[in-house]
């Protein structure tokens, strides 16, 4: 089979969308040896360095992705004779392509999102009527999509794993935490939807969250809808050394926090997967989620879940974190594996249509 993917976001773009993208199309290299894979990078220059040499690159000129998606893609297909196209998100205007959705948090909560990209977001569900099939990241999101848009059902979920570059990568502790060996840590977008005002308010009304045992806080504002709202009191807490905003850390400096990290805090009101907590459970690090259906599903029986809405719930779950194995680390293979696994539920939904 000759699959043709979107690498609208491969080179620069939100870091949960890019991770999703290469690491489907590099487990679908191996995985399936024999299928012929593109991948449309966008731009004029040379070949991504991170590509693997096996797979063709093909370009795309139009920007934003939804444009460049519902245009170019089935053009490309059509030129290049694929027999499929994955897209993320905004679906090919035509040809045949299968279409992996994020998620469409928008459509029920508006408000966490700004009018631009309400607008810029709005195609997304109206052009996943031209896809063969839909498929998205866990059961609870593809509940959501099929309850709004009974049309595109049924919507397969495939799972998602942790990037195989994190998984892989050699730790380095961050130069911020240099003095710190005790933290609680916070991971994600700093959004509306994140919901930082409680994690932190949680956190500093917890008895083992203070100067120099602090709450570290790692994400940006960048590709991010309406930003988090923060307590009035922050710059206090910063100033006293019990909050800390690390921003966007490499890979290494992430693992490193995740495997000695005295606990996630991941309070996200809504998502369509939730990678922190996939990704602190891969590491072995105890987690205190949100109690909402997506988070049950990706973070299992291990985590401890409380209310996003009590501060006091979330401190009394700091308080009460476990002991964790210093020493678990299963590297890169079972990450490997379970991207494989991806593509072969996302292969199942392709291989019915690209034969028709």
């Amino acid at each position: 089979m000759r699959v043709l993917f979107d690498g609208f976001w491969w080179s620069k773009g939100p870091i949960a969308n890019r991770s999703v993208m290469k690491n489907i199309v590099k487990a679908w290299a191996t995985e399936h040896p024999y299928d012929e894979l593109m991948v449309a990078v966008r731009g004029r220059h040379g070949i991504p360095a991170d590509m693997p040499p096996e797979i063709e690159t093909v370009r795309t000129l139009l920007a934003p992705q939804a444009i460049s998606n519902a245009l170019e893609l089935g053009l490309l297909q059509w030129r290049h004779r694929a027999d499929i196209v994955v897209a993320h998100n905004y679906t090919p205007a035509f040809g045949k392509s299968v279409v992996f959705v994020h998620d469409l948090m928008f459509e029920e909560h508006p408000e966490w999102f700004t009018r631009r990209e309400l607008a810029y977001f709005w195609p997304m569900s109206a052009l996943a009527r031209r896809a063969r099939s839909v498929v998205t990241s866990s059961a609870t999101e593809a509940k959501r999509i099929e309850r709004l848009h009974p049309k595109v059902s049924p919507v397969t979920a495939t799972g998602l794993s942790i990037s195989i570059d994190l998984a892989g990568a050699l730790e380095e502790k961050p130069s911020a935490l240099k003095h710190v060996s005790d933290f609680v840590l916070a991971v994600g977008r700093l959004t509306a939807r994140k919901n930082l005002a409680t994690v932190i308010a949680g956190a500093v009304m917890s008895r083992s969250v203070e100067p120099g045992r602090p709450l570290v806080v790692v994400g940006s504002d960048e590709y991010s809808g309406r930003a988090a709202e923060l307590p009035a009191d922050i710059r206090q807490h910063v100033e006293q050394g019990r909050v800390l905003f690390l921003g966007r850390v490499s890979d290494g400096e992430l693992k490193w926090m995740y495997r000695n990290t005295r606990g996630l805090l991941f309070l996200t009101l809504d998502e369509g997967f939730g990678l922190p907590a996939a990704e602190a459970s891969y590491f072995g690090a105890p987690s205190i989620l949100a109690d909402i259906a997506v988070l049950r599903e990706v973070g299992g029986i291990h985590s401890t879940y409380v209310s996003p809405a009590s501060a006091a719930e979330v401190a009394s779950a700091i308080d009460a974190l476990p002991g964790r194995d210093p020493e678990h680390d299963p590297g890169p293979i079972l990450a490997s594996q379970a991207w494989r696994e991806v593509t072969v539920r996302l292969r199942e939904t392709i291989a019915p249509s690209a034969a028709t």
